[in-house]
């Protein structure tokens, strides 16, 4: 029976991410597939080259050899892993699971601000350092989706949580205690 990209993903994310702790270099490792994220997103076609069943493993060989020589022993390990297996083309989920497992461990969160303008960085900073005080995590990642239809103000997303404080909602709960008034 086929293993469903989902379930790779999450055995292959899992995988690295107890091997990157035993190896206590789980840091490293994170940063280094961030980086790898960031290069496969902006650049799709090394994953289509990686995972291509045309090319011979020689050929993705040496291309992969380019890619990974900043990496660390344990990443390289891993994306050498993924090409013996012809696991390549999960790679930006298998990513996104070690992300979820490394968030879980650090107590990180992450989420979205929407704002009525975009947010500069440290707005987003303290945003997110704020949030994160409140429901004692270490850290909140906070990425800014821009709705001009919220008026201002500031509506939250973080795993399961939403919270409104955008101007519109302000408004809109202001209208019905109106209403309801009469």
């Amino acid at each position: 029976m086929a293993l469903s990209r989902e379930e790779i993903a999450a055995r292959y994310g899992a995988a690295l991410f107890g091997y990157a702790q035993d190896m206590k270099v789980l840091d490293q490792v994170f940063a280094e597939l961030q980086e790898l994220q960031k290069a496969v997103k902006a650049n799709p076609a090394i994953v289509n080259v990686l995972s291509d069943p045309i090319l011979n493993k020689d050929e993705k060989k040496a291309s992969l050899d380019a890619i990974e020589k900043d990496f660390s022993d344990e990443v390289q390990g891993f994306l050498n892993l993924l090409l013996e297996y012809d696991r390549f083309e999960y790679l930006l989920d298998i990513i996104a699971r070690f992300n979820y497992l490394y968030d879980q461990e650090k107590s990180i969160a992450s989420g979205t601000a929407i704002t009525a303008v975009k947010l500069d960085d440290d707005q987003l900073k303290r945003l997110g350092d704020s949030y994160a005080k409140k429901y004692n995590l270490n850290a909140v990642r906070l990425e800014n989706q821009v709705d001009p239809s919220i008026i201002g103000g500031v509506i939250l997303q973080i795993k399961d949580r939403v919270i409104d404080g955008s101007v519109k909602n302000r408004l809109k709960k202001i209208r019905a205690q109106l209403i309801d008034e009469n």
